[in-house]
């Protein structure tokens, strides 16, 4: 909702669109950010009030939202989360500050010694921050679970 009252129009960016690419670059960035656990390229991508939610929690505020991340990072042997973004979305308007994306993703990690995989869907709002873009808002779904010790089938 917020989208549609910052762009009156918007449309579905494809690779050659300016805004499109940028936003899928950043995503890109926030990828090779979380392969190599940098948390600090992962907080300049970030706003200070963003919002993440997925079915189990909601965090707000950017310590919040990278808690989690963070937190996998540091204590699931091999961790590995990959955005696959499928769609962007932005303003028809210059100058357009926000843009939105969606995707799937998927995040696997060995659980007591066995292979585990989640994946779903999510969908994220950016707001440019002067030349860079930074994640406002991210909605979780997670769709599939593999792997008997965490998903418990």
């Amino acid at each position: 909702m917020l989208l549609a009252v910052a762009c009156a129009g918007r449309r579905v960016a494809s690779p050659s669109t300016a805004l499109g690419s940028d936003v899928q670059a950043a995503r890109m960035k926030w990828n090779a950010a979380l392969a190599a656990r940098d948390s600090n390229a992962l907080a300049r991508m970030v706003e200070d009030s963003a919002v993440h939610v997925s079915p189990r929690f909601t965090h707000v505020g950017r310590t919040a939202f990278l808690a989690t991340f963070l937190r996998a990072m540091t204590t699931r042997p091999q961790f590995l989360l990959i955005y696959r973004p499928e769609r962007t979305a932005d303003c028809e308007r210059l100058p357009c500050v926000v843009a939105t994306e969606y995707g799937s993703w998927v995040e696997s990690w060995l659980q007591d010694g066995e292979p585990t995989e989640v994946s779903g869907t999510y969908y994220a709002m950016w707001r440019r921050n002067g030349e860079d873009w930074q994640i406002r808002s991210e909605v979780f779904a997670t769709t599939r679970c593999r792997g008997i010790r965490y998903c418990g089938s």
